[in-house]
């Protein structure tokens, strides 16, 4: 009795030790500390009066929506065209003015985008452009065959010296296309000083992920265990001496 009594608390004893362990391995709190919030999410339907169209948009019918597929975190935002005919070569998309960050200019600012595309996309252009327009244009291109259905980085910065009012994404499709074109979420938009422009409120802290990571599973599987090696051992006891008396 007393060698299954020994056996019995040094398992409880290693379960212990074990789901201590793996709480210490566990962020504090459980879960890792959120991230300041990206200028843009695209959680909320908040970001759409921060959205300007220009160029051919009208002719491609370009329209954005948010999505839950696949985001970077939360939900993302998804742009589609639909146009039957070729049109001209005027390209179309999307930018942000400065002015609706209450700043003169984005000089000395950079943008950096998280953006996904498609195979389809990568038929029609070999690459997106990320710009800056106003006194000076400047871009940077995208490619849409190499990481196609994956995020991708990329990011463009105002000369400090130019006083450029839009940061944007270009599509430059101009033949008959009808489809998801592409998502973008977690744009960032700092200063000089990397100072970043503040979430413009479309975050939306409901579809933060709940923090139920592999350690903090393992730990409650190990309590659970615990309680039932302990609660056993005790009942095959009483059991023992309840017959031993009768």
């Amino acid at each position: 009795m007393k060698k299954l009594l020994s056996v019995i608390l040094a398992a409880a004893c290693t379960l212990a030790m074990s789901s201590t362990v793996l709480a210490d391995e566990a962020p504090a709190g459980g879960a890792a500390e959120k991230k300041e919030a990206a200028t843009f999410t695209f959680d909320t339907d908040a970001c759409y009066s921060y959205i300007h169209t220009f160029g051919n948009a009208s002719d491609t019918n370009l329209t954005y929506s948010l999505s839950d597929s696949g985001a970077v975190s939360g939900r993302c935002l998804k742009l589609e065209e639909d146009f039957a005919s070729d049109i001209g070569n005027q390209y179309g998309g999307i930018y942000f003015l400065a002015s609706d960050f209450g700043i003169d200019s984005f000089a000395g600012y950079t943008m950096t985008v998280n953006l996904k595309t498609n195979s389809k996309v990568s038929k029609a252009t070999d690459s997106l452009l990320v710009f800056t327009d106003g006194a000076q244009w400047v871009s940077t291109g995208v490619s849409t065959t190499g990481d196609t259905g994956k995020w991708v980085k990329a990011s463009v910065s105002v000369p400090m010296d130019s006083a450029n009012s839009k940061l944007g994404i270009s599509i430059p499709i101009t033949e008959a296309f009808s489809g998801e074109v592409m998502y973008l979420d977690e744009i960032v938009i700092t200063d000089s000083y990397g100072n970043q422009i503040a979430n413009v409120g479309d975050l939306d802290t409901s579809l933060a992920e709940a923090p139920g990571t592999f350690s903090s599973v393992m730990t409650t599987i190990v309590f659970i265990l615990l309680i039932l090696v302990v609660v056993g051992g005790v009942a095959f006891i009483v059991l023992k001496v309840t017959r031993r008396y009768r």
